[in-house]
C-alpha cells in the first residue's frame, strides 16, 4: 500500500466511527511502520509521542516488571488508534510496549502537530472525547473484573470480548491478560470443555 491509500484508510476510520473530519489544510506526512510478528512498535521506557493507527494486524500492550515478568494489558486489532496517551501528551517515556502478534502495518503522525492542526475541528474534538471516554470505561471495567470476578469469569469475558483471539493468541499471553498462570488457564479451559 502506498501513502495515499494508507492515509485514505486512516481518514475512513474516522468516517466509519461517525465523525466527518475536515481534512482541508491538514498538511502532515504520515510515517509507515511495518512491524513483523514478535517485534515492537515501541518498547516500555521509550518515547511514544506519535498518534499511531493500526491499519492491519494484531498487537498487544505489554508491561514488564522489574523482575522481568511480562503482563499483557490489552489486545488491539485493526483498524484502531493505538499508543500511549500518557507518553503522547506529556512527552514522557511509555509505561508499556506495543508488540506485534502478527505482521502489522501501522501509520503515525507526530501528536503535537497533529493535534495543533485539528484542534479547531469540532468533529475531531468530539471523536477525541469519545475515544478517551472509551479508554476510561474499559479501564474501569477491567479493574472491576479483577476485584470482583473469578479467573474463570475473566476468561469467559475475554472469550466474549475477543472471540477470534482465543485460538490466535498464545495461552501464556491470554493468562497474563486475565491475571493467572498458564497452568491455571489450562485447567479452566479443560473444565469448560467438559461442560
Amino acid at each position: 500500500m502506498n501513502h495515499t491509500q494508507l492515509q485514505d484508510s486512516f481518514r475512513a476510520y474516522f468516517k466509519e466511527m461517525g465523525y466527518e473530519i475536515n481534512w482541508e489544510g491538514f498538511a502532515l506526512t504520515l510515517e509507515i511502520h511495518v512491524i513483523h510478528k514478535g517485534n515492537y512498535l515501541f518498547q516500555q521506557g521509550e518515547q511514544a509521542n506519535r498518534l499511531y493507527f493500526l491499519h492491519k494486524g494484531l498487537m498487544r500492550y505489554v508491561s514488564v516488571s522489574d523482575t522481568g515478568k511480562e503482563f499483557t494489558q490489552t489486545f488491539a486489532k485493526s483498524p484502531r488508534i493505538i499508543g500511549s496517551t500518557r507518553s503522547m501528551v506529556t512527552q514522557s517515556p511509555a509505561l508499556f510496549g506495543i508488540q506485534a502478534l502478527e505482521d502489522c502495518i501501522v501509520i503515525s503522525y507526530p501528536w503535537p502537530t497533529f493535534f495543533e492542526q485539528l484542534q479547531h475541528d469540532n468533529n475531531f474534538l468530539a471523536f477525541y472525547i469519545r475515544f478517551l471516554e472509551n479508554i476510561f470505561i474499559s479501564k474501569e471495567e477491567r479493574e472491576s473484573a479483577f476485584v470482583k470476578d473469578s479467573a474463570e469469569c475473566r476468561y469467559l469475558n475475554f472469550c466474549a470480548d475477543y472471540p477470534e483471539l482465543k485460538e490466535r493468541v498464545p495461552l501464556q499471553q491470554i493468562a497474563s491478560y486475565i491475571g493467572i498462570t498458564p497452568v491455571a488457564l489450562s485447567r479452566i479451559r479443560a473444565k469448560l470443555s467438559l461442560n
